[in-house]
């Protein structure tokens, strides 16, 4: 008996569904308000006069930008090779630094003076030792 009623069920379902989608109301049309004639308006046109004589203004002369000296562009060899010396020299005045402390002395990136002790270490320059956690680097003798 179950199954009749359920389907039963279904049969009323989709009967509503049929019902509502027939029945579904149009919206209304606006109403049309009926035409009502323009007024026109008749204005006298009177001709533009002739303006004076336009002044011509002068423009002040463009004084042309001087050239800039075009420097070539360093390549990351020649940056790693350059901060190499700079790090060889600031350890020859100062000694033995801790590798932070020539992040924050140098101007150079922190990758390129990283490859720029790589390159002092790997020709035998430097020694590197850990002081106190912290990495440090020293000319040989």
């Amino acid at each position: 008996m179950s199954e009749g009623l359920q389907l039963i069920f279904v049969f009323y379902i989709i009967y509503l569904i049929m019902k509502k989608s027939k029945t579904t109301p149009e919206k209304p049309m606006p109403k049309v308000k009926a035409a009502q004639p323009i007024a026109t308006a008749i204005t006298k046109v009177t001709p533009k006069k002739p303006s004076p004589v336009k002044k011509t203004t002068k423009k002040a002369p463009v004084a042309s930008p001087k050239p800039v000296a075009v420097t070539p562009e360093i390549t990351p060899y020649e940056r790693v090779g350059l901060t190499a010396g700079s790090i060889w020299h600031y350890l020859a005045e100062h000694g033995a630094t801790p590798v932070a402390k020539l992040f924050r002395e140098l101007t150079e990136e922190e990758k390129i003076i990283q490859r720029s002790i790589g390159w002092l270490a790997q020709e035998g320059k430097i020694t590197i030792d850990i002081v106190n956690r912290a990495e440090t680097i020293a000319l040989k003798e």
